[in-house]
């Protein structure tokens, strides 16, 4: 039987374009160099990085996930009997486990698109037919168990050491054992078919940045920054989780150019670069889908930054949230049987969730970990 990261190897090269198999590297560790600050250097020909995008676009399909937490609502009376909780988890719920996660990296010097990742695989498992994919969605206390395990099995594969489940165990004070951690992990795994290795919306925005022309490359590190907090901000989310990752890439990376002042970067420029991106992807870029995540962003942008994105007009949003049409809606772009609704979440909503963590204070003095704040009650 193949190991984790072996499974996840052998599906990281499984499709291939037509010229080049599909690299699963990572555009922005390639384009750092020691100071951390980003090469301008183009790390890739042309011609591979549309084979690339070309090839991840093919493999998203594969990674689609449906509104459960909808559908779950529909099951609900027919499932109510099945499990000894009924508590079903919401929108609130995936944001407060996301908040969670990055506060775990980022008091652990892990990669902040990890949490990404990790959302990724929850949000496929719950779409599953799994029993525990069930249990998960109508039981708060199984659904942090299954996020908590979705970020240790991130952490296995794409960072450089692995995060041991009992550290884990440690992190939901003692609510979920080791034991508990490795049974659902390899449940989830299963589930999931071994497929550990769908493009993230960091990974897609990163390709399509090095389509930036040679003479716009001083403005890179910006869009660089721009994207990954737009990105970061869809993590958490629920409403992009039906849609393709690279419609919420394509829409970061349009906002992050009309965050670009004028001065900065000639119209031709910006033109050449909306024109590449175009030829990237296989749908419209002004269509009202991406319009509308766009707007969606750019709210976010502005409720957790403080500040609005600037846009310089030249790639401009839409004032009114359109409705989707069918032909923005249609399968090539949405998950099956699933209307997205980009209005439905507020942002201002700010009640807690019963299980998921409030943010904590990490301590790593002496290898120890502890919280500041008592784990909420269930």
């Amino acid at each position: 039987m193949l190991t984790l990261r072996e499974a996840a190897f052998v599906h990281s090269i499984e499709y291939s374009s037509d010229s080049n198999h599909y690299c699963r590297q990572n555009m922005t560790e390639e384009s750092l160099d020691s100071s951390g600050s980003v090469d301008l250097a183009r790390a890739m020909d042309v011609p591979d990085i549309y084979d690339c995008i070309s090839t991840m676009l093919t493999q998203e399909q594969y990674y689609l996930c449906c509104d459960y937490l909808n559908i779950g609502q529909k099951q609900a009376a027919h499932h109510s009997m099945q499990f000894d909780r009924c508590d079903p988890v919401d929108e609130l719920c995936r944001a407060k486990m996301t908040e969670w996660c990055f506060h775990v990296v980022d008091c652990t010097n892990l990669k902040r698109e990890t949490v990404s990742i990790a959302m990724g695989y929850l949000d496929r498992f719950l779409c599953s037919s799994s029993l525990r994919a069930e249990q998960a969605r109508r039981d708060r206390k199984e659904y942090q168990l299954a996020a908590m395990t979705a970020l240790y099995i991130a952490v296995k594969i794409y960072e450089p050491l692995e995060m041991d489940a009992g550290l884990v165990s440690r992190l939901s004070r003692g609510l979920h054992s080791a034991e508990e951690i490795t049974t659902l992990e390899h449940e989830m795994l299963v589930a999931l078919s071994w497929r550990m290795c769908d493009p993230s919306p960091h990974q897609i925005c990163n390709y399509l940045l090095e389509l930036l022309p040679d003479q716009a490359l001083d403005v890179k590190p910006t869009l660089y920054d721009f994207c990954h907090f737009q990105t970061e901000l869809a993590t958490g989310d629920y409403a992009y989780v039906p849609l393709r990752r690279s419609i919420v890439a394509v829409a970061s990376v349009l906002n992050a150019l009309e965050g670009i002042n004028k001065e900065d970067m000639f119209f031709d420029h910006r033109m050449g670069f909306i024109d590449a991106v175009s030829r990237a992807v296989d749908y419209d870029i002004c269509s009202p889908l991406v319009n509308a995540v766009r707007i969606r962003l750019l709210e976010s942008f502005a409720k957790s930054s403080g500040c609005e994105l600037p846009q310089a007009g030249l790639m401009p949003v839409t004032d009114s949230k359109p409705a989707a049409s069918n032909d923005a809606m249609s399968s090539s772009m949405r998950g099956e049987d699933y209307e997205v609704c980009l209005d439905g979440l507020k942002y201002d909503e700010c009640v807690e969730s019963p299980v998921c963590v409030k943010e904590m204070s990490i301590s790593l003095e002496n290898g120890n970990m502890s919280w500041d704040h008592e784990h909420n009650s269930i």
